[in-house]
């Protein structure tokens, strides 16, 4: 994000498509729940920086006919560049190994 914050504070709040716009570098879990999901326009996203917080967390709200749902994920910062989580390292990962070896056997 490229500041420095004192306290915890919301610096975006809006819809998926401003958050592209504004944070290609930070959004593309907002970015992918919004292409599988309800769309960018429809997608509600709120960015906050927070010096007391350790780890990049993203708190995911849905509801529908179905009834709620709600998931938090907290990600350890990658060693090597920890202005990424070491998730996106390791999905990145297990995306190459799955392009370069697509045969498998069982589920």
């Amino acid at each position: 994000l490229g500041k420095s914050y004192d306290r915890r504070t919301v610096i975006f709040r809006g819809n998926a498509r401003e958050a592209v716009k504004l944070f290609p570098k930070n959004i593309n879990v907002a970015a992918n729940l919004s292409i599988a999901g309800i769309g960018f326009d429809r997608t509600k996203v709120e960015i906050v920086a927070d010096p007391v917080v350790t780890r990049n967390s993203h708190k995911i709200l849905a509801h529908g006919k179905f009834g709620r749902l709600r998931a938090e994920v907290e990600n350890m910062p990658n060693p090597n560049n920890p202005k990424s989580s070491y998730l996106a390292s390791l999905s990145a990962i297990a995306t190459l190994k799955r392009i370069l070896n697509p045969i498998q056997i069982g589920a």
